[in-house]
């Protein structure tokens, strides 16, 4: 009888643990169930991605295999699952590593490199423009030594510099004037041709000036951010301390410099903005034109300004104080197109003053601009904001080209 008992209950055992083992077994099938309707309906969503790499970027037929075409840049490419497959590859002297994925193109599947993809189209242009500074000469307090700096094209940010690049003996000098071997090495680093030409845009005059790079001195010298930047200096420089760029002498223009075969730029193609108050029957005019808003001629605080430029109508509402301005708007007086321009105030951007007619010259200050910088591109408009932490943008006045950034190397 007891051992009757005890086979019941072992049996009852028996029972429970299968049943729970077969829960058990339901739950993880069920589970990956799951996970492949997931992973299906993921596969079933468009993910798109966007090219960076400038030149364009090469798809191939399998993880770094036969080369089948190439994509441009910003192309929108429709991502399909990355591989296992990783690579290092040098670019821009730099060594970088990431894996390859695969792409959807005209329904076949090619494979790219993922590091050239963003999930994010580009925003800024291609152009590479840089400033040109003017030569100065002043003097240093109290040691009454002369403090000069030559004209300068600073190209820093483009250039990828090299370990070593600065010899060490030259650490000591805040300007350096770099030897045939050294200069050889730049160009090959930044794609120059002894055939291109340095272009510069003079603001002041709107002439473009011309150096050929060919016969142009290379040169390095300290920014002005360099911690170690005072004249009783006891200790060498750092390599990342130097600006380099080239060398314009003691030329007097500034403004801004592209390098290439041709001149892109447009002599005389800009204005500067002088905004001329309104009076109503001018705001009244362009209300009724729907080219500024019904509010603009209830406003009591502040006046609405106005310049023309061709087809293009800037306006902007300002105050009393020394950069008290908003509602800025630029529009085509044709087709009410309105084009958007940076002027979003913050820890490192402020809005720079406007000149505005019968007030009192600000040339230092006032650096708003408007018309055609570049050939075979549409009108910019550039100069309302001052940044303190990067570097400022140059708006098209087309909304299919993207702004430039200028290449200002604000190092901080």
């Amino acid at each position: 009888m007891k051992f009757n008992l005890q086979l019941t209950l072992l049996s009852i055992i028996i029972i429970l643990f299968c049943c729970n083992n077969s829960i058990t077994a339901q739950n993880i099938n069920d589970k990956k169930k799951q996970v492949n309707l997931s992973k299906d309906l993921n596969a079933k969503k468009n993910i798109y991605k966007y090219v960076t790499a400038s030149s364009g970027l090469n798809y191939r037929d399998k993880p770094n295999g036969k080369l089948l075409g190439k994509f441009n840049w910003r192309d929108k490419v429709k991502y399909l699952f990355d591989t296992e497959y990783k690579q290092k590859i040098i670019d821009n002297y730099s060594e970088i590593e990431d894996i390859w994925v695969a792409i959807e193109h005209k329904k076949d599947t090619v494979f790219v490199f993922n590091y050239y993809l963003s999930n994010y189209e580009p925003s800024i242009s291609r152009i590479k423009l840089y400033y040109a500074e003017a030569y100065y000469s002043s003097i240093l307090k109290p040691s009454n030594k002369k403090d000069i700096r030559h004209a300068f094209v600073n190209v820093s940010q483009s250039f990828y510099m090299p370990k070593n690049f600065i010899d060490k003996k030259d650490l000591q000098k805040d300007t350096i004037h770099f030897n045939p071997k050294k200069r050889a090495e730049f160009f090959k680093r930044m794609n120059y041709s002894n055939k291109d030409t340095l272009f510069i845009y003079d603001i002041a005059t709107g002439l473009v000036k011309k150096h050929p790079i060919k016969t142009t001195p290379l040169m390095g010298c300290i920014s002005i951010y360099s911690q170690i930047n005072d004249e009783y200096k006891t200790e060498n420089y750092y390599e990342e301390d130097y600006e380099i760029g080239f060398n314009l002498g003691k030329a007097s223009y500034s403004g801004f410099a592209i390098i290439g075969k041709e001149n892109p730029f447009v002599e005389k193609g800009l204005q500067r903005l002088i905004f001329e108050e309104m009076d109503q029957e001018t705001i009244n005019n362009n209300i009724k034109n729907k080219l500024i808003p019904e509010n603009w001629k209830n406003d009591t605080i502040n006046k609405p300004y106005m310049f023309n430029y061709k087809n293009m109508r800037s306006f902007v509402k300002k105050g009393n104080a020394f950069n008290n301005w908003s509602n800025l708007l630029i529009k085509n007086v044709q087709t009410k197109e309105a084009y958007h321009i940076y002027q979003s105030e913050g820890e490192s951007s402020s809005k720079a003053p406007l000149n505005i007619k019968g007030e009192k010259s600000l040339d230092n200050y006032s650096i708003q601009y408007i018309g055609k910088l570049l050939k075979n591109k549409p009108p910019v408009a550039f100069g309302f904001m001052w940044e303190s932490f990067g570097c400022p943008l140059i708006h098209f006045l087309d909304k299919e080209e993207l702004p430039i950034l200028i290449l200002c190397d604000n190092r901080h």
